[in-house]
């Protein structure tokens, strides 16, 4: 299998602990009846204090710098700094990502699946043109939608629960994973019976796990589907309101994001498209409470041009940053 991976700026270089993530990761939640939420169990939180961010001295105008994925150190800095909040009942989160279609671009073709239940193989289409009878895919295809909200809510909700959607982020808010969560109680009478209609909907979207969050703490009960996940339970969790920021910065302040690279030279084109992408992937799972999505003004020293684009509709996303820490390049689901 081809994958097409692109170097991304991070403090930490070193390729993602799959396993690791499912712990140092932020679950972030808008819930009914809660409210906008944060939880976290990386243990860093609960023992290895973090410097406290870098005041930025006050000198008059400063242009910011471009928005890269944050020092994890200090998004836990900024975690703790909230007040904690106590959850009242228990809420079973089910990722809600899918497969994706491999790219039909000219540069190459590029598979990936990331549920790990299909073949490479058989996502492989025929590229029009160059290998004579064999007909191109149908791009909207709901069994290879990466975007695969709409089809876990509506299996949890057939069940006569409420759900709420977020996002599993990394811990430098490097990749953003779309997420639903039903209030446990809800969804069935016993704990058990609740968690094994999770899972069953899980399987049924390729999920790698279900994560519960509650009072007891967090638990992930992995699916089976990647073997890598590990099986954590009862582990300590940091729950906070989340207040309305830009998904792609690790601080609560009111800061918009700057666009990392720029139209000049070949590799400042490529970083600007892959930065173009993790924001229009953040804003997909996200709202942004700074600028909405919407296009912002520039900065007094730039062009008199929108600072930043519109945000990319799901369908035409395509490329998207995964938790390995590859990007990947696929066909938009239009």
């Amino acid at each position: 299998m081809d994958t097409h991976r692109s170097h991304r700026p991070h403090p930490q270089d070193e390729p993602a602990d799959i396993a690791a993530t499912w712990r140092d990761q932020q679950i972030e939640l808008v819930l009914p009846g809660v409210g906008a939420i944060t939880a976290c169990a990386d243990p860093r939180l609960f023992h290895d204090p973090d410097p406290e961010p870098r005041a930025e001295p006050d000198e008059g105008f400063r242009r910011r710098e471009p928005t890269t994925p944050p020092d994890p150190g200090e998004v836990r800095a900024t975690l703790r700094a909230r007040p904690p909040l106590e959850l009242e009942h228990t809420w079973l989160v089910v990722p809600a990502l899918g497969p994706v279609l491999p790219t039909q671009q000219s540069e190459g073709m590029i598979v990936a699946d990331l549920s790990g239940c299909t073949s490479p193989g058989e996502l492989r289409p025929g590229v029009p043109g160059r290998e004579p009878g064999v007909k191109k895919p149908a791009r909207s295809s709901r069994e290879h939608w990466w975007y695969r909200v709409p089809s876990v809510a509506a299996a949890l909700r057939v069940r006569g629960t409420m759900a709420g959607h977020g996002a599993l982020v990394g811990s430098g808010r490097e990749w953003f994973e779309p997420a639903v969560a039903a209030r446990e109680d809800l969804l069935a009478a016993h704990p058990d019976q609740a968690l094994e209609v999770a899972l069953n909907v899980a399987r049924e979207h390729g999920q790698a796990a279900v994560i519960r969050l509650g009072p007891a703490g967090l638990d992930v009960i992995p699916t089976g589907a990647d073997p890598r996940v590990p099986h954590l339970e009862a582990i300590d969790v940091l729950v906070t309101a989340r207040p309305p920021r830009c998904p792609l910065r690790g601080t609560d302040d009111a800061e918009p994001c700057r666009p990392h690279g720029g139209p000049w030279i070949e590799a400042a084109q490529r970083a600007q498209v892959s930065w173009e992408a993790r924001r229009s992937q953040a804003l997909a799972v996200q709202e942004c409470g700074v600028c909405f999505g919407e296009a912002l003004p520039p900065e007094p020293d730039q062009p008199q041009l929108p600072r930043l684009a519109l945000r990319t509709p799901v369908p035409f996303i395509d490329r998207l940053h995964l938790r390995s820490g590859e990007e990947v390049r696929i066909d938009p689901l239009r």
